[in-house]
């Protein structure tokens, strides 16, 4: 079973139903990690070492060439997925959001043949991932 991992706006943690942890059949935990963690799960594989990239890249000021460099890291970060067979595509589409900051959006199409979208929005000048 796959935790479910809740963005608390400082981290992650995990998401409690009447006492047990509560699972997810979504990509959720693989992205958040692969963007937000570092040193992370998918680093099993030697040649996907996460550097921080994006996390640090969407501090930036929304100019053209700054979506760029957001939209290449958060596909370097997620390049693992299709390497190993999990997604058939992943798409990321950088712009400025009303907040001023940089957002995202995140579509993977599965190999099993499901689509997934997630976005990064800022509340409260916080990071969240959110499922689409």
């Amino acid at each position: 079973m796959d935790i479910l991992l809740q963005d608390n706006g400082d981290g992650a943690e995990v998401v409690l139903t009447g006492g047990d942890l509560k699972g997810d059949g979504t990509l959720y935990n693989a992205v958040y990690l692969s963007l937000f963690g570092g040193d992370n799960f998918s680093n099993v594989y030697e040649e996907y070492e996460s550097d921080g990239e994006f996390e640090e890249s969407l501090n930036l000021p929304v100019t053209a060439p700054n979506l760029k460099i957001v939209k290449a890291a958060a596909n370097k970060s997620l390049k693992w997925m299709i390497d190993e067979g999990i997604a058939d595509s992943v798409d990321c589409f950088a712009y400025g959001g009303q907040s001023g900051k940089i957002e995202i959006e995140i579509k993977i199409q599965e190999t099993a043949g499901n689509n997934q979208t997630f976005a990064l929005i800022w509340e409260n000048q916080k990071k969240v991932l959110k499922a689409l």
